[in-house]
């Protein structure tokens, strides 16, 4: 197809280079993304990764250098999510099965193909604590004492294995199967190579404390079942890398954004 064959309805949102249309397709509603800034193209490919890894996400109808266009979500069978899912066990459930088939994929993925996604975790370098102690001078010594720990997080983290992590959790970019027996994440634009234990944390962060422990069992009952352990060491480096890589974004905002701060009280509290 091509986006001649289009029928273009609604603006839905226009933000960051990323121009998000409603439209038609022979008849059938379709979202079309058209991508300004050369950076968010990779959802394209993102979306094609996950097709050919057997990962659900809503239906790609075609593509272009700079586009895609989409299966509207539900005309695919599906409900966008609300703020109600963070609180639902059920859905906590649904999003542990779509996350564990996630990881797994990302697990058979090729080393390669890997490399070449964006990663949080490369975000926190010398460059970026230098960010961090600019806008907040206030913190220049203890972003001194995280850019002597570099070297050693660095050693720990090639020591773990990566895989593919979602990276951009909340209900707004989540899509439950209006028979309930599903659910999935859409927005990939964020799609990366990580820790499992970093995107497992960028989910229960959001969730009610019900629907984090369901999220929790169920994820950790499907990875056993496989065989798979998660070594704790990545959650002793998610920690300090999660909320650096989160300063380091929010340093990049003219005013401190408030989901920064707790990062920011972390890196307060840190050893200098």
């Amino acid at each position: 197809m091509e986006l001649a064959d289009i029928a273009w309805g609604d603006v839905i949102s226009d933000s960051d280079g990323v121009l998000v249309v409603e439209g038609t397709l022979r008849g059938d509603p379709v979202i079309v993304k058209r991508y300004a800034a050369p950076q968010h193209r990779r959802e394209i490919a993102n979306y094609a990764l996950l097709g050919r890894l057997g990962v659900p996400t809503l239906p790609v109808l075609g593509s272009g250098p700079d586009w895609l266009v989409l299966a509207d979500a539900e005309d695919a069978g599906y409900r966008l999510g609300t703020p109600d899912d963070l609180d639902d066990p059920h859905v906590a459930r649904l999003l542990a099965r779509w996350y564990a088939t996630l990881h797994a994929a990302g697990e058979q993925t090729d080393a390669a193909d890997l490399a070449g996604l964006y990663s949080e975790l490369d975000v926190v370098d010398a460059a970026g604590l230098a960010r961090i102690a600019d806008r907040w001078p206030e913190l220049a010594l203890p972003a001194a004492w995280a850019q002597e720990q570099l070297p050693h997080w660095r050693h720990l983290l090639a020591d773990l294995r990566r895989t593919l992590t979602y990276n951009d959790f909340w209900y707004t970019n989540l899509a439950v199967h209006w028979t309930g027996a599903s659910a999935l994440m859409f927005d990939h634009n964020l799609l990366g190579a990580g820790l499992r234990s970093s995107d497992l944390r960028n989910v229960t962060v959001s969730l009610s404390e019900r629907a984090a422990s369901a999220f929790r069992d169920e994820y950790e009952a499907l990875v056993a079942g496989h065989g798979v352990r998660i070594d704790p060491r990545e959650a002793a480096l998610d920690e300090p890398l999660s909320h650096l890589a989160t300063l380091v974004f929010a340093a990049e905002a003219e005013q401190t954004p408030r989901w920064a701060d707790a990062s920011l009280a972390w890196l307060a509290a840190a050893p200098h």
